[in-house]
């Protein structure tokens, strides 16, 4: 018995570990060079980089990277979205009796908007926008902090002034 439960906790304290390495799966909203609007990837500061990954078939290259040193404010934020996409709308439209406008209601979901303003090699200002999954956003911030960024104001300041 006692086996059996060290086996199945090594087994969890695994898939928690693998959890913690995957970076997460964001969509890339606007501001990337190459990358296309709303291309779905993977966001991870790594080697003082940001690198966003896009999934296969979304964008030309392979990653986009911005150099940490070079981000100058991040904002954090959130937004309700509609889930599901085109099915969703689609959905939405051929719903009998007007049901399309309570299902919207169900479809909706919940996001975290990072914005991240950095310059580029020439010295240009430029912003990339990202919406992650709810709660994911101000620990990216924290961890881009923590690597180099620069931010004008404090986030317990941010924090306050956007409830």
């Amino acid at each position: 018995m006692q086996r059996l439960f060290l086996l199945a906790l090594l087994g969890a304290a695994a898939a928690l570990a693998e959890q913690a390495d995957q970076s997460p799966k964001v969509r890339h909203v606007i501001g990337l060079d190459n990358i296309k609007h709303n291309a779905s990837g993977h966001l991870k500061i790594q080697d003082g980089t940001l690198h966003f990954d896009p999934d296969k078939d979304d964008s030309k290259v392979r990653d986009a990277k911005v150099p940490v040193s070079s981000i100058s404010d991040i904002f954090v934020g959130n937004e309700t979205t509609q889930a599901g996409g085109t099915p969703a709308r689609v959905v939405k439209l051929a719903a009998p009796f007007g049901s399309g406008r309570a299902l919207t209601l169900l479809l909706r979901t919940k996001v975290d908007i990072l914005t991240v303003v950095f310059r580029g090699a020439g010295g240009d200002l430029h912003g990339a926008i990202f919406a992650l999954p709810k709660g994911q956003a101000e620990p990216m911030r924290a961890q881009l902090v923590a690597a180099g960024a620069h931010t004008s104001a404090p986030a317990e300041l941010k924090e306050r002034t956007n409830p």
